[in-house]
């Protein structure tokens, strides 16, 4: 039976899950700042387990088509996408290097969050700039693929429906949402990087270009400036809190406001997705940590959703139940636990059985 460990980097954090074929063995999250928390936790991997392919997943890939093997002539490639993406990439790249030595009997390959959304139109892809640079990459490329692949698979299970339409809510530290038309994706909140879109717990989401370029003419460095998008922004800097949670508990007029402004921002993008969809919607679902775990986010949206036909039933909504909608509801609403890890293990077994056939 083949082992596959999956290395699932986030900014501040590591989960990595152990597998023989598609049975879990162990799952892990580990929470850390620094890049020598993720060396060690690497090191001590390599100790306990060989396994036959090690899974890598990399936020940002562009337009490359994935799983990528990962050698000497990719390797720059995850070289250059660590420059775009800082947040994610660079610590992908770096941990990558090391499971390269570390795991020297394993086969590794790159899982890419952008995968998903190379059906986005162009038209939906295009920034108003000089078409230049939409022709060397400067466009929007959307993220959460890995975790919108699995949920769009759960959600074709539960609606008994193969070409849904679904507006889907990816809502953690870092948050998106997407629309999929007919089983693909057609248009997503993040863009050429993960900045854009919605509020976010470090990241402001969707901000005036000017803003940045009077703070350049103020005298902030773009180091300054990169430091302040990713990780000084947001609803930590807005209400001086460390997590959602901290912010649903707190009653003073800030906290109030930061978490309007984030469901304003969601409604703002759902409601866009609504007509996007021509309002033929089957169902709205939530996941990621606070997605998952929020009645007060999934009630506060859906209850400005109403005039469109949502409705949740109460008690379901405080369960965090997998089916919330009442049965009044012209549209189910669905919260689900998404699970990346095992996504990357199933398209890399489906990919290596295709090339197994093909040869």
């Amino acid at each position: 039976m083949r082992t596959f460990l999956v290395l699932n980097y986030g900014s501040s954090s590591l989960k990595y899950a152990l597998f023989e074929e598609e049975r879990e063995l162990l799952r892990e999250k580990r929470t850390t700042g620094e890049l020598k928390h993720f060396e060690s936790l690497l090191r001590k991997l390599s100790e306990d387990h060989a396994p036959h392919f090690v899974l890598h997943r990399v936020v940002h890939g562009m337009d490359h088509k994935s799983p990528m093997p990962i050698n000497e002539k990719t390797l720059p490639i995850l070289e250059e996408l660590a420059r775009i993406n800082p947040l994610h990439n660079f610590i992908a790249y770096h941990c990558i290097r090391l499971s390269l030595e570390l795991f020297p009997k394993s086969l590794h390959f790159a899982l890419f969050d952008t995968d998903f959304h190379h059906t986005v139109p162009e038209h939906a892809r295009l920034y108003g700039l000089p078409l230049e640079l939409y022709k060397r990459g400067i466009k929007r490329y959307g993220f959460h693929g890995l975790s919108y692949t699995y949920l769009l698979k759960r959600s074709k299970e539960i609606l008994g429906k193969d070409r849904p339409n679904l507006i889907m809510m990816h809502l953690g530290a870092g948050a998106s949402t997407c629309a999929v038309k007919e089983g693909f994706s057609v248009d997503t909140s993040m863009g050429f990087t993960p900045l854009e879109g919605l509020l976010m717990l470090t990241r402001p989401g969707d901000t005036d270009p000017g803003v940045l370029l009077h703070l350049l003419k103020e005298g902030k460095t773009p180091q300054e400036l990169e430091h302040l998008l990713y990780r000084g922004s947001g609803l930590r800097s807005l209400a001086g809190v460390e997590g959602f949670k901290e912010l649903l508990k707190r009653k003073d007029h800030i906290s109030e406001l930061a978490f309007e402004t984030f469901i304003y921002r969601l409604l703002k993008y759902v409601g866009a997705y609504w007509f996007v969809l021509e309002c033929k919607v089957d169902a709205l679902v939530f996941s990621g940590g606070i997605g998952e775990n929020s009645p007060e986010v999934r009630e506060a949206l859906c209850t400005r959703l109403r005039p469109l036909g949502v409705d949740i039933d109460r008690r379901a909504n405080e369960l965090n139940e997998e089916i919330i909608s009442s049965e009044r509801s012209s549209v189910k609403v669905l919260v689900l636990k998404t699970n990346e890890e095992k996504q990357m293990v199933s398209i890399l077994r489906d990919y290596i059985k295709k090339n197994h056939e093909s040869h």
